[in-house]
Protein backbone atom coordinates (compact mmCIF):
# COMPACT_ATOMS: atom_id res chain seq x y z
CA UNK A 1 0.00 0.00 0.00
CA UNK A 2 3.08 2.55 0.44
CA UNK A 3 4.72 1.54 -2.72
CA UNK A 4 1.82 2.29 -4.64
CA UNK A 5 0.70 5.47 -2.40
CA UNK A 6 4.44 6.45 -3.20
CA UNK A 7 3.62 6.14 -6.83
CA UNK A 8 0.63 7.34 -7.16
CA UNK A 9 1.61 10.71 -5.20
CA UNK A 10 5.44 11.01 -7.56
CA UNK A 11 3.07 10.18 -10.14
CA UNK A 12 0.37 13.13 -9.58
CA UNK A 13 2.24 16.10 -7.56
CA UNK A 14 5.71 15.96 -10.05
CA UNK A 15 4.74 13.88 -13.07
CA UNK A 16 7.43 11.17 -12.15
CA UNK A 17 5.73 7.96 -11.87
CA UNK A 18 7.99 5.09 -10.31
CA UNK A 19 8.19 2.06 -12.78
CA UNK A 20 9.71 -0.53 -10.07
CA UNK A 21 6.52 -0.28 -8.06
CA UNK A 22 4.35 -2.07 -9.87
CA UNK A 23 6.85 -4.55 -10.38
CA UNK A 24 7.70 -4.90 -6.34
CA UNK A 25 4.21 -5.05 -5.34
CA UNK A 26 3.04 -7.80 -7.84
CA UNK A 27 5.84 -9.29 -6.01
CA UNK A 28 4.93 -8.72 -2.50
CA UNK A 29 1.55 -9.55 -3.00
CA UNK A 30 2.73 -13.02 -4.12
CA UNK A 31 5.06 -13.00 -0.97
CA UNK A 32 2.33 -12.36 1.18
CA UNK A 33 -0.23 -14.48 -0.06
CA UNK A 34 1.77 -17.49 -0.55
CA UNK A 35 3.92 -17.15 2.85
CA UNK A 36 0.40 -16.82 4.39
CA UNK A 37 -1.22 -20.04 3.34
CA UNK A 38 0.31 -22.33 6.02
CA UNK A 39 -0.42 -20.20 9.09
CA UNK A 40 -4.35 -19.87 8.11
CA UNK A 41 -4.81 -23.30 7.73
CA UNK A 42 -3.07 -24.02 11.47
CA UNK A 43 -5.59 -21.27 12.19
CA UNK A 44 -8.42 -22.51 10.44
CA UNK A 45 -8.93 -19.51 8.75
CA UNK A 46 -9.25 -20.29 4.96
CA UNK A 47 -13.17 -20.69 3.83
CA UNK A 48 -15.16 -23.52 4.26
CA UNK A 49 -18.65 -24.42 3.02
CA UNK A 50 -19.97 -27.20 5.40
CA UNK A 51 -23.94 -26.98 4.34
CA UNK A 52 -23.48 -30.80 3.71
CA UNK A 53 -20.54 -31.92 6.08
CA UNK A 54 -22.66 -30.19 8.96
CA UNK A 55 -25.13 -32.58 8.73
CA UNK A 56 -23.01 -36.07 8.26
CA UNK A 57 -22.35 -38.15 10.90
CA UNK A 58 -18.92 -37.47 13.10
CA UNK A 59 -17.58 -40.83 11.59
CA UNK A 60 -18.19 -39.74 8.14
CA UNK A 61 -17.10 -36.37 8.53
CA UNK A 62 -13.56 -37.73 9.95
CA UNK A 63 -13.27 -40.08 6.94
CA UNK A 64 -14.28 -37.03 4.23
CA UNK A 65 -11.57 -34.62 5.77
CA UNK A 66 -8.83 -37.13 5.48
CA UNK A 67 -10.07 -37.89 1.78
CA UNK A 68 -9.97 -34.36 1.03
CA UNK A 69 -6.37 -33.81 3.19
CA UNK A 70 -4.97 -36.06 0.61
CA UNK A 71 -6.70 -35.06 -2.11
CA UNK A 72 -5.50 -31.53 -1.36
CA UNK A 73 -1.86 -32.94 -1.32
CA UNK A 74 -1.87 -34.28 -4.25
CA UNK A 75 -3.33 -31.14 -5.34
CA UNK A 76 -0.34 -29.54 -3.91
CA UNK A 77 2.16 -31.65 -5.06
CA UNK A 78 1.01 -30.92 -9.11
CA UNK A 79 1.33 -27.49 -8.63
CA UNK A 80 4.47 -27.12 -6.29
CA UNK A 81 6.25 -29.53 -9.05
CA UNK A 82 4.87 -27.17 -12.10
CA UNK A 83 5.92 -23.81 -10.26
CA UNK A 84 9.26 -25.05 -9.36
CA UNK A 85 9.53 -26.30 -13.01
CA UNK A 86 8.80 -22.83 -14.21
CA UNK A 87 11.33 -21.14 -12.38
CA UNK A 88 13.97 -23.54 -13.23
CA UNK A 89 13.56 -22.64 -16.21
CA UNK A 90 13.66 -19.30 -15.83
CA UNK A 91 17.15 -19.48 -14.20
CA UNK A 92 18.03 -21.39 -17.10
CA UNK A 93 17.48 -18.80 -19.53
CA UNK A 94 18.48 -16.18 -16.98
CA UNK A 95 15.30 -14.32 -17.27
CA UNK A 96 15.43 -10.72 -15.16
CA UNK A 97 12.60 -9.10 -14.46
CA UNK A 98 11.92 -6.18 -17.12
CA UNK A 99 11.99 -2.31 -14.63
CA UNK A 100 14.75 -3.84 -11.81
CA UNK A 101 16.36 -6.76 -13.70
CA UNK A 102 16.75 -8.93 -10.56
CA UNK A 103 16.77 -12.40 -11.59
CA UNK A 104 12.95 -13.82 -11.67
CA UNK A 105 13.36 -16.91 -10.26
CA UNK A 106 14.01 -15.71 -7.05
CA UNK A 107 10.36 -14.22 -6.73
CA UNK A 108 9.21 -17.55 -8.71
CA UNK A 109 10.31 -20.13 -6.01
CA UNK A 110 8.11 -18.26 -3.25
CA UNK A 111 5.21 -19.78 -4.92
CA UNK A 112 6.20 -23.78 -4.42
CA UNK A 113 7.72 -22.67 -1.22
CA UNK A 114 4.53 -21.30 0.13
CA UNK A 115 2.74 -24.42 -1.05
CA UNK A 116 5.58 -26.73 0.43
CA UNK A 117 4.73 -24.97 4.01
CA UNK A 118 1.05 -25.42 3.66
CA UNK A 119 1.62 -29.23 2.20
CA UNK A 120 3.77 -29.51 5.55
CA UNK A 121 0.64 -28.07 7.34
CA UNK A 122 -1.68 -30.35 5.40
CA UNK A 123 0.51 -33.37 5.85
CA UNK A 124 0.86 -32.96 9.98
CA UNK A 125 -2.93 -32.43 10.10
CA UNK A 126 -3.39 -36.02 8.15
CA UNK A 127 -1.53 -37.33 10.51
CA UNK A 128 -3.31 -36.06 12.93
CA UNK A 129 -6.68 -36.72 11.59
CA UNK A 130 -5.61 -40.72 10.97
CA UNK A 131 -4.48 -40.95 14.53
CA UNK A 132 -7.85 -39.95 15.81
CA UNK A 133 -9.68 -42.21 13.11
CA UNK A 134 -7.46 -45.21 14.78
CA UNK A 135 -8.93 -44.06 18.19
CA UNK A 136 -12.18 -43.14 17.08
CA UNK A 137 -13.77 -40.98 14.78
CA UNK A 138 -13.86 -37.47 15.12
CA UNK A 139 -12.45 -34.65 13.28
CA UNK A 140 -9.68 -32.85 13.84
CA UNK A 141 -9.87 -28.85 13.81
CA UNK A 142 -7.52 -27.42 12.48
CA UNK A 143 -5.93 -25.54 15.18
CA UNK A 144 -5.64 -28.31 17.20
CA UNK A 145 -3.58 -30.39 14.75
CA UNK A 146 -0.60 -28.67 14.06
CA UNK A 147 -0.10 -27.65 17.43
Amino acid sequence: MLLISFDVLMRYFFERPQLFVDELASFLEVLVIFGGLAYTFRVGGHVRVDLLTGRMPPAARAWLRAVCLLVGLAFLGTVMWTTTQSALVAYRYGRVSTVMLYPIWVPMLVIPAGLALMAVAMLITLVRQARALGRHAREVPPEEAIR
